[in-house]
């Protein structure tokens, strides 16, 4: 009896824990391909410049079918360029393409369109 009861107390506390797991869990990386991620950033990056050129950054869709602005994964190689996703492959971003502030999210965000990087976004501002 004893036991039921000490259960039955501890219960809230472990119905609690249990509920705060999920959100406790990593979120899948972003996949890179056109379109995932564009319509919900599509505010931010129609206000973005290529560094190089002073064109826009986004020229895709608000839709987010055809945005070529999207969140990305993305690693800074031995040689000192990064390297973003596309969905297929990783490209080289040049350095003349690279803004470093910050992102909505926090992640790294990539503009391109077959291979042609427009603009990469670090989400660092000291990068």
């Amino acid at each position: 009896m004893k036991r039921l009861m000490l259960l039955l107390a501890l219960l809230p506390l472990l119905g609690h824990s249990l509920a705060m797991a999920p959100s406790m869990a990593q979120s899948a990386p972003p996949s890179g391909r056109h379109g995932d991620g564009h319509a919900q950033n599509h505010d931010w990056y129609k206000e973005l410049r290529q560094p190089d050129t002073g064109s826009r950054c986004c020229k895709g869709s608000a839709d987010g079918d055809q945005g070529d602005c999207r969140p990305t994964q993305s690693f800074l190689g031995d040689d000192g360029l990064y390297r973003a996703w596309d969905g297929r492959q990783w490209l080289v971003v040049p350095k003349n393409k690279i803004i470093s502030m910050p992102t909505p999210d926090r992640g790294v965000h990539l503009c391109e369109t077959y291979g042609l990087v427009f603009c990469f976004i670090t989400g660092d501002p000291s990068s």
